[in-house]
């Protein structure tokens, strides 16, 4: 009996001792999909950050030169892989136009809600190339069952995703519409909704083809999900020259498809463009390139182009939080005089 406990601790520690791994090289490779593998994939590093979530760097110097139809680029790429319906986080939004303070850190945010990683999400509402003194979500939105107010719902921002508490969550088109066989607007049944001008695949077909080339490459984030409930969560370095090139909306969705994706979005890009992972998760102290310390919460790491380490503030950030440990019945003991 002795023997098969000091088995069964052996094996828990080795467990523990996988998780914040680092690998890099041929073992790291090994990790992405193989049609990534193919696209001049230069340096890689790979780490399991906790139970069904891992992290992927890959610089690139053939990103989607293989596929037809697209051009070549030297990109910096960071992805997490979520096996959302296992791993011990769920997703929260939260916007802040109706706060005193309108935007906010991607960081900041995540420290406030204990969050194990974030990324920035919707654009704000412009009008021409003026951001409105109070900012508002571009698209229609809603966060905790409330619908945020929008200051307009522009060409295209009525598409998105949306999810609830209960880890359900789903991909779909014009969620303001209403469902024929409720009566009630999509977005009814759903507590959180986030659009997005970019849409970039819906049921699996890429809503902004490869002629699309008038959007000009820069860093974004984003955000998709496969057939079997795996999210992917990504954010690309852009706009410096000679490393990383960016992507435009068409090459995300491009991208998105050869990791599988049948639903996703592209968020906010540029300056905003932050992806913050606490650091206790990655024990590792050179997990990529590009990573660098919070300037505005040092208990995270973001990977974004700005090269002091500070971030954008912006409306909106979707977090991934930790789940709730479930409470224990209260332990009834029973006695006989």
């Amino acid at each position: 009996m002795k023997t098969i406990l000091r088995s069964i601790a052996l094996l828990c520690l080795a467990a523990h001792a996988s998780a914040g791994e680092l690998l890099t090289g041929e073992a790291a490779a090994a990790k992405f999909p193989a049609e990534l593998r193919e696209m001049g994939l230069h340096t890689a590093k790979w780490m399991q950050l906790t139970n069904g979530v891992e992290y992927y760097y890959g610089r690139f110097t053939n990103l989607l030169g293989t596929v037809d139809g697209f051009t070549a680029s030297k990109n910096d790429l960071h992805l997490l892989r979520i096996d959302y319906a296992n791993a011990p986080v769920r997703m929260k939004f939260v916007d802040h136009t109706q706060e005193s303070t309108k935007r906010r850190t991607t960081s900041w945010t995540a420290a406030q809600h204990n969050a194990l990683f974030a990324i920035n999400m919707t654009m704000e509402y412009r009008e021409g190339t003026l951001v409105y003194f109070s900012p508002k979500p571009q698209g229609y939105a809603k966060a905790d069952g409330a619908v945020i107010p929008n200051g307009a719902e522009a060409t295209g921002t009525k598409a998105g995703f949306a999810f609830n508490d209960n880890k359900s969550y789903k991909f779909d088109k014009d969620w303001p519409a209403v469902d024929p066989e409720t009566g009630k607007t999509k977005a009814d049944a759903w507590d959180n909704v986030v659009t997005h001008e970019a849409y970039t695949i819906h049921d699996g077909v890429a809503t902004w083809g490869a002629n699309a080339t008038y959007f000009s490459r820069a860093n974004y984030t984003f955000f998709g999900t496969t057939a079997d409930g795996v999210l992917w969560a990504g954010a690309v370095d852009g706009r410096r020259e000679g490393v990383s090139d960016g992507l435009a909306y068409h090459e995300v969705a491009a991208l998105q498809l050869a990791l599988g994706c049948v639903g996703g979005v592209c968020c906010d890009g540029g300056g905003s463009t932050t992806m913050a992972i606490r650091k206790d998760l990655m024990t590792a102290s050179d997990v990529c390139d590009t990573q660098k310390t919070s300037s505005s919460s040092t208990d995270y790491y973001t990977m974004n182009y700005l090269d002091d380490g500070s971030e954008r503030a912006v409306i909106n950030q979707l977090l991934f939080v930790p789940m709730p440990t479930p409470s224990k019945p209260p332990r009834v003991v029973f006695s006989i005089d």
